[in-house]
């Protein structure tokens, strides 16, 4: 599989980032004055650690399920400065079907701890991931730094710093948790035609524990142009969930 590097961004576009950025943040923080919490709370990088997710992927195509399962870690394998003199990770993501198999790798990501907020670049598109201070309800624009997606907003859940149990067959209790929530646009998400979301779990001094995405559409199109509609079963549609299994040095 060709690895792909994708995380260098022309000056200019970063400088223009950064503002945009900057602004956002304030925009959310305006009428706080509580201190923020250390980034690497919630989001530890260190060069030389990894972190391995059980993946479960389902697609659906007419109402036909197809599950496949897999391992992705995700190694932090580099710090660098970027070209806006910010300090920056790049972790390298790796797959793999079962734990006897070699890691094949997969894609790079770049994350960047900052005061107040955890920036991640993936395929040229940046995102602020998490942001601080944790309070319950408050929002967040996820793409703050490109206008592709003006309506998405991240939230964190009601509770904050909550212990949080993990699912599947051999669960993990995390003490101290929060969740964070992307809030999808009323026409993307109606209950009926289609469904969305999705939602990370970070665990205080582990980072994230846990992922959840999911698209349904309960309709399809035939080929004479018909429209057949199911509101109780998905027709269409991706769901995958990663969940943490293990951690450490590499």
């Amino acid at each position: 599989m060709m690895l792909r590097f994708r995380y260098s961004l022309p000056t200019k576009t970063l400088a223009a980032a950064a503002l945009l950025g900057a602004g956002a943040l304030l925009e959310g923080c305006r009428h706080e004055t509580v201190t923020p919490a250390p980034v690497v709370d919630y989001y530890p990088l260190e060069v030389g650690t990894y972190r391995t997710y059980a993946v479960s992927d389902t697609v659906w195509s007419k109402g036909v399920a197809t599950p496949a399962n897999y391992q992705l870690r995700e190694a932090v394998t580099e710090q660098f400065t970027d070209a806006a003199g910010q300090k920056a990770y790049r972790v390298l993501r790796a797959r793999r079907v079962n734990s006897t198999d070699a890691w094949a790798d997969d894609s790079v990501l770049v994350v960047q701890p900052q005061a107040q907020a955890i920036l991640m670049t993936r395929d040229n598109v940046r995102t602020i991931e998490l942001i601080y201070p944790l309070r319950a309800g408050k929002t967040w624009k996820k793409y703050a730094f490109t206008t592709a997606r003006p309506d998405s907003v991240r939230a964190f859940d009601a509770a904050v710093e909550q212990p949080f149990t993990t699912p599947g067959a051999a669960p993990q209790t995390y003490a101290t948790t929060v969740v964070a929530r992307d809030r999808q646009p009323i026409e993307a998400n109606d209950g009926l035609l289609r469904r969305g979301g999705y939602l990370q779990v970070f665990a205080q001094g582990v980072g994230p524990v846990l992922r959840r995405r999911y698209a349904y559409e309960t309709f399809y199109t035939t080929s004479n142009g018909a429209s057949v509609i199911t509101p109780t079963v998905v027709q269409v549609g991706r769901s995958r969930l990663e969940v943490l299994v293990a951690s450490g040095k590499l």
